[in-house]
């Protein structure tokens, strides 16, 4: 889905790194598709305030994600 709209954990220090590398090998080792991608928190922006909130906001958009019970 792009760059832009990917799914990604960003981590601040080693031991977030540590326990959400061991959350995404927890999941692939159970079969689940981790796509989510790990890496470390670099200079950040705010968006602008139309993208905040933005599934409260657009939830019921076709392009928005739906809910689906994983576990």
């Amino acid at each position: 889905i792009g760059e832009q709209y990917r799914s990604a954990i960003y981590y601040t220090n080693e031991k977030q790194k540590e326990i959400s590398g061991k959350l995404i090998k927890l999941l692939y080792d159970k079969g689940f598709e981790v796509v989510t991608e790990l890496e470390k928190a670099e200079k950040f922006w705010n968006a602008e305030d139309y993208h905040q909130d933005y599934y409260k906001n657009n939830g019921g958009m076709p392009y928005c994600h739906f809910y689906k019970k994983r576990f």
